[in-house]
């Protein structure tokens, strides 16, 4: 714009009313600041999307079941891993067993190919070699699994449908009195879960009360995970008898 067009415009805003010129000054900064306000907004946004979407390092819980010599130089180890968060993945793991003076030890590091849904658990076997040829002594396990993924959710505390529930206490005393309840859940094989199982008399009164960790089977029956899972508890005849019902309860 040329000089003298800017000095005619000056004078036109000199000879305007105090209240006009107000709002010419008004409309010109919300027009010198509106392409800074849009621009930060979506400069904002983009960011919050590229953070929500970033992948982290994520570890999964993993828990040793059992251990046995192959050969005097090879271990074979049972472990499990569980994806405690809602997506499907595919943990890379380092498996590690020794006796406790570190004479006898082996370790190896391997990609889970098979994807692990959310809240499942996945038991794997892998073969360790172990040095000096002291399979047999290597009794002590540790590892641990991660996966760069962009779940940061998790299932925990979720409560799950439960159905089929039936009495499996003992209904005559050859082995002992005590009860427990039979039941399914609607998740996938070895999805473990905590459950609470109360057991009712004939006017739903609370007559006893367990909990244990909880585990999936193939047709969603879920059976005590570990060698303390209550899920069947010593009793009296009495009591096993008074039984009528029982209120089941299980969250992820």
């Amino acid at each position: 714009m040329s000089m003298d067009k800017l000095k005619a415009l000056w004078t036109k805003f000199l000879s305007l009313k105090k209240w006009q010129k107000i709002v010419v000054v008004i409309l010109l900064l919300s027009l010198v600041s509106a392409p800074f306000n849009g621009g930060g907004g979506t400069s904002e946004t983009s960011s919050e999307d590229s953070s929500s979407s970033q992948s982290v390092e994520r570890s999964y819980p993993v828990s040793y079941v059992r251990s046995a010599a192959v050969n005097p130089a090879t271990l074979s180890v049972v472990f499990k891993v569980t994806n405690d968060g809602t997506e499907p993945v595919k943990p890379s793991c380092t498996i590690r067993m020794q006796d406790s003076s570190g004479t006898y030890k082996g370790y190896d590091i391997f990609e889970i190919t098979d994807p692990i849904e959310g809240s499942q658990t996945k038991q794997v076997i892998v073969q360790l070699t172990i040095t000096n040829e002291g399979a047999e002594y290597a009794d002590q396990f540790s590892g641990e699994c991660t996966a760069t993924t962009t779940d940061t959710g998790t299932n925990a505390g979720k409560s799950v449908v439960i159905s089929d529930i039936e009495n499996f206490s003992a209904t005559e005393g050859s082995e002992g009195w005590y009860w427990g309840a039979s039941f399914k859940a609607n998740q996938k094989p070895m999805t473990q879960m905590d459950c609470v199982v109360k057991a009712l008399d004939k006017d739903g009164k609370v007559i006893g009360e367990t909990s244990y960790r909880g585990n999936t089977l193939n047709d969603g029956t879920v059976i005590g995970y570990g060698s303390d899972a209550q899920s069947l508890v010593d009793s009296t005849k009495s009591m096993v008898l008074s039984i009528k019902s029982f209120d089941v309860n299980c969250t992820l």
